[in-house]
C-alpha cells in the first residue's frame, strides 16, 4: 500500500528521470559551454559548482530546477521537512558515484525505485541517505501560513446540571451590551386623581461602586520569557496568544506577532502559534513548510502535526525549522 505524506505522494520512476535527466542536462550544457569558450578545465570548474548549486538547493529547499518543473519535493523519510545538508550530500555522491562506473550509472541509482517493495519508491540513494521523493500536486502547494487561519479549540467537559440561558428582552438586545447595562433608569409616573400631579417614583439610590485601583503595566502581573538559540530574547504579559513566524500575521485582533530572525528564510511567514493562559501553554504548527518538533528533557523528538494543539511540558523545547527557544514564566516587571 502507498503510503502517503502530509504534502504528497511517492514520485514515479518516470517523473524521476525525467527531472534528474533536467538537472543532468543543465550541469553538462553549463560544462559545454565553458570548455568551447575557455579550456576543459574551466568547464570541470563549472561542472563541479553546478553540482554544488544543486546539492545546497536540495539541502535547503528539498528541490532541483528539474524537481521544480516536474513538481517534486525531497523530503526526510520520517518527517515531511527538507533532508538538510547531511542527507542531501549522500543522496547526491551515490548518484554521482553511479555516473562514473557507467555513464548510464546515475540513471540506473535514480530508477531504482521501482525495486522498492514498501511502496514509497525509494531509490538507492534515498535509502541510504534517509530520504523520499514526492510528488506535490499541482494548483496544491506545500502548505505555508501567509494567511491567518481558524485553530482547532480543545474540548472541555461540562459537569453538573445545565443551567438555563440568560435572557433580555427586546429592547435590551437592541443596544451593545455596554449600553444595555448601563442605560439610565426611567421613572414611572402613578396614575392619580384627575388635577393632581401624580407622584414620581424615583429609583433606589445605588452605593457607587468603588473605582479599581491604578494598574502599572509589567509591575506585578505574570511575564513570558522566550530566549532562542540565536540570542533572540522576546517578553510579553500573560495571557496572551503569539504567532511566531519570519513576517507573521494576526489570527485575532490581540495577538502578539514575534519575527524570528531567519537569515535562511526557513520558517515560514507564521510558522507556529503559541497559546498561554498564565498556567499552561499550548502549540499548534501553522502548517509550516519545514516542520516544528518539541524536544523534552532527554532529546526525545516529537514532530507536531499541521493545525494540531499541543499541550506544552514544562522544560520543553520547541524547534521552528532550524530555530529552537524556550520558555520562561516570570512574576513582576521585564528583565
Amino acid at each position: 500500500m502507498t503510503q502517503l505524506t502530509p504534502f504528497g505522494s511517492p514520485a514515479t520512476v518516470g517523473v524521476r528521470v525525467g527531472a534528474f535527466s533536467v538537472d543532468a542536462a543543465l550541469v553538462v550544457i553549463a560544462s559545454g559551454v565553458a570548455s568551447l569558450l575557455a579550456s576543459p578545465v574551466l568547464g570541470a570548474a563549472v561542472a563541479a559548482e553546478a553540482l554544488l548549486g544543486l546539492w545546497i538547493l536540495q539541502a535547503r529547499r528539498g528541490v532541483t530546477p528539474g524537481a521544480l518543473l516536474f513538481g517534486l519535493r525531497t523530503a526526510r523519510a520520517e518527517e515531511p521537512v527538507v533532508p538538510g545538508a547531511g542527507r542531501a550530500f549522500v543522496r547526491g555522491l551515490l548518484v554521482v558515484l553511479g555516473g562514473f562506473v557507467l555513464l548510464a550509472g546515475a540513471w540506473v541509482v535514480v530508477a531504482s525505485a521501482a525495486f522498492d517493495t514498501s511502496g514509497r519508491r525509494r531509490s538507492w540513494a534515498d535509502r541510504a541517505a534517509g530520504t523520499v521523493l514526492l510528488s506535490v500536486p499541482r494548483g496544491k502547494q506545500t502548505p505555508d501560513a501567509d494567511e491567518p487561519r481558524s485553530l482547532s479549540e480543545p474540548t472541555v467537559q461540562r459537569t453538573g446540571a445545565a443551567r438555563e440561558p440568560l435572557r433580555m428582552d427586546s429592547s435590551a438586545a437592541a443596544l451593545p451590551l455596554a449600553q444595555a447595562w448601563d442605560a439610565p433608569i426611567i421613572a414611572i409616573e402613578a396614575p392619580g386623581v384627575a388635577g393632581e400631579r401624580p407622584p414620581t417614583i424615583a429609583p433606589e439610590p445605588v452605593a457607587p461602586s468603588p473605582a479599581a485601583p491604578p494598574r502599572t503595566p509589567g509591575v506585578g502581573r505574570a511575564q513570558l520569557l522566550v530566549v532562542f538559540d540565536t540570542g533572540q530574547r522576546e517578553q510579553f504579559e500573560l495571557p496572551a496568544a503569539v504567532n511566531f513566524g519570519r513576517a507573521p500575521v494576526a489570527d485575532q485582533p490581540n495577538d502578539v506577532l514575534i519575527s524570528v530572525d531567519d537569515p535562511d528564510r526557513l520558517i515560514s511567514k507564521t510558522h507556529l502559534r503559541l497559546e498561554h493562559d498564565g498556567e499552561t501553554a499550548w502549540v499548534t504548527d501553522a502548517g509550516s513548510t519545514n516542520g516544528s518538533e518539541l524536544i523534552d528533557d532527554d532529546g526525545t523528538v516529537h514532530v507536531l502535526r499541521p493545525g494540531s494543539r499541543t499541550m506544552l511540558e514544562e522544560g520543553t523545547r520547541v524547534r521552528l525549522s532550524e530555530r529552537v527557544f524556550t520558555l520562561s514564566r516570570l512574576i513582576g516587571g521585564p528583565v
